[in-house]
């Protein structure tokens, strides 16, 4: 059913409404990302935030993990009730010629490849492939990135330009390339968001100090370089935006960062060399890879001071935590092992034997996944099966092509494998294959593929702009408006079942409406007098006209290549006249004769001007023969 409501522009709001539909409540508002904007009106190109606020009528209560759907297209008149609900039908039916301009539900892929590239790929796995969207260019190989919550920026490190890039998702755009005085490799996004952080070396050179660069997200300008010791550097964040670690692997320290001051407050002194680390959430402490001696340390989150040791065996390489933070994962490619810490009790619990060299843990919210540099094959571990000490850990794989996924890779700080929105999947980037394979969780193999387009992907991660449900009952997206109209946006809800569109006026950007219009008529105006639209054959007849540029809208004179073509419709036959300046500025004629009845097409073309005959710019005329014959 369609519900009631009423709705409108609201100068502190933007657009509003509010329906009541099968005992839900709906409050629908659509504002602009960028404050600037004027509310309540909406251009092509605005990015804009989509928000449902759903509740019960009757309990007031916020309807949670409801998981609507929402589609945006242009419309002729208002949407009726039957209209919307055979709309919403059509959408999730996926029929491909009644794909709406703006899906709300979908996802993009990104790719960060060899070169200094990055793929946006739509992953149409229900049309049979995928679509190349663009290719955005970085000023160097990038080689690590992070997403804002949102999902309305990109940042990736590039090492060898010594710059982050700050990318626009909405459309694709480097909005800037920030030097960091280094070159940047971790790059790690603080828990507000507020600061962006990359550790940094100087130029390769592991001797002198170097440490981390600040950005501010907010005006994409970096902050403060703060040295924090010699050699290789990894990062981590608490969860609080407190605190910001920094490895050095030449000082054998740890560096802890107040986060609001931006100042060093400790150097932990190890013993060994850091070489990876991830924070727990849950254990609120640090928890840092000794390779060389196969341990793994634990640092107090609030003294920062060593608490635990834990031994493993040498050749341990990175740690990950699984959802929730109490089991941290720990790879050993040496031995080809992956070992299970549990933080509750600071001890090892379980070991599991994978393949060969395993290079890379990720998680969803079932499975652990492990990645090979010297096998094709997926290793996964299910989380609700391990955390019982001593016992064996169960394992599952699938293949992740025809080559390991990272073989012959650059060296790189992202995953290559990440989940897949709304689905128990993941999306798995194989480089030598040049191709990411989709796998759904229960699955034999992976269900699907698709390419890369040429490139070699070290990484693959989401952009998701689909309706996520951000508090309670209140579920957002963003998006860009991409042309102008009046649209409706189409709400689908599952349970209950409820169909609810609403009218959206998207007001045309006026330097791209003047663009289009240059482009469709040209760089001058025709402007054609009065004139008998039904002469007589054989009868003079003067066609006058005035030409404008478009720009200035001032007379454009003096011009001797301006000529008027007549087309006869029925026998598709034309003939040309030049035409000649009268004494009024930029007015040209001509006199001509029509031979034979039917439609004539009068269009005016002006080579030197680029105005060619095929512009819109034309009158149409009648000849018929005359009344006495």
């Amino acid at each position: 059913m369609i519900g009631s409501g009423n709705y409108g522009y609201s100068q502190d709001e933007g657009y509003h409404k509010s329906v009541i539909n099968e005992g839900i409540k709906i409050d629908f508002t659509l504002t602009h990302i960028d404050p600037e904007k004027q509310p309540g009106v909406f251009t092509e190109g605005d990015d804009v935030l989509f928000r449902f606020a759903i509740s019960d009528t009757i309990t007031n209560a916020p309807l949670s993990g409801a998981f609507p759907a929402a589609w945006m297209d242009k419309v002729e008149r208002h949407v009726n009730r039957t209209s919307c609900g055979d709309k919403v039908v059509s959408y999730i039916e996926g029929k491909l010629l009644s794909r709406a301009e703006l899906d709300l539900n979908v996802y993009y892929v990104l790719t960060l490849n060899h070169d200094n590239t990055i793929s946006v790929v739509d992953p149409l796995f229900g049309y049979g492939g995928s679509k190349l969207l663009h290719i955005i260019q970085l000023e160097s190989t990038g080689y690590d990135w992070v997403t804002k919550e949102n999902q309305t920026m990109i940042y990736v490190s590039m090492p060898e330009a010594s710059q982050v890039a700050a990318i626009r998702a909405s459309d694709w755009k480097v909005m800037a390339n920030i030097p960091v005085g280094g070159k940047p490799k971790k790059i790690l996004l603080q828990a507000d968001e507020h600061y962006l952080w990359t550790t940094y070396s100087l130029q390769g050179n592991f001797e002198m100090n170097s440490g981390v660069a600040v950005i501010d997200t907010e005006t994409n300008t970096l902050v403060k370089n703060i040295e924090t010791g010699k050699g290789k550097h990894t990062m981590a964040m608490s969860d609080d935006n407190k605190y910001v670690y920094i490895s050095n692997s030449d000082d054998g320290t740890i560096s802890v960062i107040d986060a609001h001051t931006l100042e060093k407050i400790k150097d932990v002194k190890l013993n060994g060399v850091p070489h990876s680390m991830a924070y727990s959430s849950l254990a609120k402490a640090l928890y840092v890879v000794n390779s060389q001696k196969g341990t793994l340390i634990a640092i107090d989150g609030t003294t920062h001071e060593v608490i635990k040791t834990m031994q493993a065996v040498k050749g341990i390489d990175k740690v990950a935590f699984a959802p929730g933070g109490r089991l941290a994962f720990v790879n050993n490619p040496t031995i080809n092992t992956v070992d299970i810490f549990d933080v509750a009790v600071n001890r090892l619990i379980q070991t599991g034997d994978v393949a060969e060299q395993p290079d890379q843990i990720t998680f969803t919210d079932e499975q652990a996944y492990i990645r090979h540099r010297g096998s094709e094959i997926i290793w996964m571990i299910p989380l609700d099966a391990i955390g019982q000490e001593g016992a064996a850990v169960p394992i599952i794989d699938f293949s992740g092509g025809a080559f390991p996924p990272s073989a012959g890779s650059p060296e790189c700080g992202a995953l290559g494998i990440v989940q897949a929105p709304g689905a128990n999947a993941v999306l798995v980037s194989n480089y030598k294959d040049k191709v990411i394979y989709y796998y759904k969780e229960g699955m034999a193999s992976t269900m699907g593929s698709f390419s890369t387009y040429g490139s070699f992907p070290k990484a693959v991660a989401v952009i998701d702009r689909s309706i996520e449900e951000r508090n309670d009952g209140e579920y957002e997206t963003v998006a860009k408006l991409r042309s102008s109209g009046t649209y409706s946006l189409a709400l689908f809800l599952n349970v209950p079942l409820v169909m609810e569109c609403f009218e959206i006026t998207v007001l045309p950007d006026p330097v791209k409406e003047k663009a289009r219009i240059e482009t469709l008529l040209g760089p001058l105006i025709v402007k054609h007098f009065p004139v008998n639209s039904s002469p007589n054959i054989g009868d003079d007849v003067t066609l006058r006209f005035q030409l404008l540029d478009i720009n200035t809208n001032e007379p454009v004179s003096g011009l001797s290549d301006v000529r008027v073509m007549q087309a006869l419709f029925s026998k598709n036959t034309s003939e040309q006249t030049a035409a000649t300046e009268t004494h009024v500025d930029g007015v040209y004629e001509i006199t001509t004769k029509f031979k034979e009845e039917g439609l004539y097409y009068v269009y005016v073309g002006c080579a030197s001007h680029k105005l060619s005959f095929n512009n819109p710019q034309f009158i149409t005329l009648y000849a018929s023969k005359p009344k006495s014959q």
